[in-house]
C-alpha cells in the first residue's frame, strides 16, 4: 500500500513540474547524534528522492539554543524553495518542542504538529494531518474497514499520533474533512489493563499506539513513559494487546514500535504492541510490524509535502 501511495505521489510530483512549477523540497531539522532520529531521518531523505521531492538535512549540534532553532524555522518559512518543514523529535530537555514545532509556519508544517494544523484538525477542517495519524486513516480507507458507527479503541493519548487518530476516527464523516463517524474510546497508561480489556474485547477496531521510549543502560532497559531526548528507540509495549482482548473478526492496526530480544537468533528484533502470531488468528485484519504504519507514515509525509507545494491547504 505504501509502494502504491509513493508512485501516486510521484507522478502527483512530475505531474505539478511538468506545469513548469518548482520542484517540491523538505527541509529536515535534525539535532544531536541521537541513532534512532538519523535512522529516521535517512529513510525519510531516501523515500522523498525516490518520488521526485529535493530534500535537506540540517544538522546542528546537541546543544543548540532553543533561539538558534527558531532563527532556522524563521529563515526556512521565508525561503520560497522550501516547500515543507521538519524538526525531527525528540528534541534535547533544553529545547522546548512545542514553541519550536509552532515556529515552523502553517503552510509548510508538514508534521502536522503546528498548533493552528492541530486546531483545524480538530475541527474538522482541512489541514495538513500528523502522518502517523493520517497513516492509520489511509489504511482504514484503502482496505475497507467499516467505522461508521462501530466501536473503536485507540491505546495511547500522545498528542502527535494517538489523540489525532481518535479525532479523525470520531468525527462527522459530512464535514468539512470528513472522519470515521466511530464511537472511539481512548486508553492510555493509566487505564487498568484490565479496563483496556473490557474496551478492546467490545472494540470492531483497535489502533495500538502506546507512547513510551525506552533507554538502554548497559545491560539494561528502562521504560520511560514520557518522550526523553536521551531515549534511543522509540518504542511502546511489547505483546500489549494479546489475543483473549481481541474479538473474533477485529481490525487490528499496530503503530508500536518495539526493539527486543530474539531467543531464537540472539539477536534484536523489531516487533509492535501487538501479539502479531495470536492475535492475526482472531483478527479481519492486522498490522504487521515492521512493514505496517511504518512505511505508510513515511508516505504521507511525502504526500504532504507535496500538498504543501501546491499550496491546496493554505
Amino acid at each position: 500500500m505504501a509502494k502504491q501511495i509513493q508512485k501516486e505521489i510521484q507522478r502527483g510530483v512530475e505531474s505539478w513540474i511538468s506545469l513548469g512549477n518548482r520542484r517540491p523540497h523538505l527541509s529536515i531539522i535534525l539535532v544531536g547524534d541521537n541513532p534512532a532520529s538519523h535512522t529516521y531521518v535517512r529513510k525519510k531523505i531516501r523515500a522523498a528522492s525516490a518520488v521526485g521531492i529535493c530534500s535537506e538535512i540540517i544538522l546542528k549540534p546537541k546543544d543548540v539554543s532553543q533561539e538558534e532553532l527558531l532563527d532556522i524555522t524563521d529563515q526556512l518559512n521565508m525561503d520560497p524553495r522550501v516547500s515543507g518543514i521538519l524538526v525531527q523529535l525528540p528534541l534535547p530537555d533544553h529545547v522546548d518542542e512545542r514553541t519550536v514545532c509552532n515556529g515552523i509556519a502553517p503552510e509548510k508544517d508538514v508534521d502536522g504538529f503546528h498548533i493552528i494544523n492541530i486546531g483545524r484538525l480538530c475541527l474538522d477542517q482541512h489541514s495538513l494531518i500528523p502522518a502517523t495519524a493520517s497513516a492509520v486513516w489511509e489504511i482504514i480507507k484503502r482496505t475497507g474497514i467499516e467505522t461508521f458507527g462501530k466501536n473503536v479503541v485507540v491505546a495511547g493519548r500522545s498528542k502527535n499520533v494517538g489523540m489525532p487518530i481518535a479525532m479523525l476516527l470520531h468525527t462527522d464523516g459530512e464535514h468539512e474533512r470528513p472522519g470515521g463517524d466511530a464511537t472511539v474510546t481512548i486508553a492510555h497508561r493509566y487505564t487498568p489493563k484490565e479496563q483496556l480489556k473490557i474496551h478492546t474485547q467490545l472494540a470492531d477496531v483497535i489502533i495500538v499506539a502506546a507512547d513510551v521510549y525506552i533507554v538502554r543502560l548497559k545491560d539494561e532497559v528502562e521504560v520511560f513513559s514520557r518522550v526523553s531526548y536521551n531515549s534511543v528507540l522509540l518504542s511502546g509495549i511489547p505483546k500489549l494487546i494479546t489475543s483473549d482482548m481481541v474479538k473474533e473478526g477485529a481490525a487490528v492496526i499496530d503503530v508500536g514500535i518495539n526493539y527486543v530480544h530474539d531467543p531464537v537468533t540472539g539477536k534484536t528484533k523489531l516487533v509492535g504492541d501487538v501479539d502479531f502470531e495470536a492475535v492475526k488468528k482472531k483478527a479481519s485484519f492486522i498490522t504487521p510490524v515492521p512493514g505496517g504504519v511504518g512505511p505508510m507514515t513515511v508516505a504521507m509525509l511525502l504526500k504532504n509535502t507535496l500538498l504543501a507545494a501546491k499550496k491546496l491547504i493554505y
